[in-house]
């Protein structure tokens, strides 16, 4: 690694970094306080609904039956549309700007002319980008915890929710040297961003579609959602080993294909 970059990179997105952290504390806090404030009849009564239930068996990775109480209730946010939002769009920020942005600006000419080789500058960013997702992860489980503490929710179960978010980072570790790869392969900014959004998406559709349509089955192991399950890991109170190195496994397999592709590509001039 290089020091000098790596303190650069946390310079120029620490700001973004704090703000989505603000944004997502302040979220989760506010979901707590929102669900809490509804009675759990309520709440059951959507899940009687087939289509919803589906829906939300999708998001959850699991069908919710009768894990509808407080402790099952609090995973939800951990499947939130605004909790990825911040969370896939500060690390597609970050990972398409450092390498990719700086060749679209014309200043990647600049940032080669220091001492190091490109695989200590493409490792640097990866670690930066890296380190970032850990406060990002765990700010949604200290929401989770000051809204416990707030409404009194003593049943929810910090621990399952602990072990909930280091499989999100499992996730955000994958997206991160995805999207890391793709950005040094890349010389405009928006290819990169469009490109892994794609890769987004697509999880997301296949994720929803297997729940209406079972024949696509057979195809959800091609989104990294498939390998996310809040409910279940909240439910089992237990690691899920598979899933998590199936992440893992994956977004090294992508960081190195990126780093090969970055070691041998020549980068334009601007």
């Amino acid at each position: 690694m290089n020091a000098p970059l790596v303190i650069k990179t946390f310079r120029d997105y620490r700001l973004l970094a704090v703000g989505a952290a603000a944004v997502l504390l302040g979220f989760v806090i506010l979901f707590m306080f929102a669900v809490s404030s509804m009675p759990l009849a309520d709440v059951k009564f959507w899940n009687d609904i087939p289509w919803i239930r589906k829906l939300i068996s999708a998001m959850m990775g699991a069908d919710v039956g009768e894990m509808f109480t407080r402790n099952g209730i609090s995973s939800f946010v951990f499947t939130h549309p605004l909790m990825w939002v911040m969370v896939i769009g500060f690390v597609l920020t970050l990972t398409s700007g450092v390498i990719s942005g700086e060749v679209d600006r014309g200043t990647m000419d600049m940032l080669a002319t220091l001492p190091i080789s490109r695989t200590r500058m493409y490792t640097s960013l990866t670690v930066v980008a890296l380190l970032f997702g850990m406060p990002l992860c765990w700010t949604v489980w200290l929401g989770v915890w000051i809204g416990r503490t707030l409404v009194g929710w003593a049943e929810v179960q910090l621990d399952a929710v602990a072990i909930l978010t280091c499989h999100l980072y499992a996730v955000y570790v994958f997206l991160a040297l995805l999207s890391i790869a793709v950005s040094a392969l890349c010389s405009r900014r928006t290819t990169a961003l469009l490109i892994c959004f794609a890769v987004v998406f697509y999880s997301f559709v296949i994720n929803l579609l297997v729940a209406f349509w079972p024949a696509l089955q057979k195809v959800a192991f091609t989104g990294f959602l498939n390998y996310y399950a809040p409910l279940l890991i909240v439910r089992d109170h237990a690691w899920h080993w598979g899933d998590i190195s199936v992440l893992l496994a994956a977004g090294l397999v992508c960081w190195t294909l990126g780093l090969i592709g970055f070691q041998r590509r020549d980068v334009p001039a601007r």
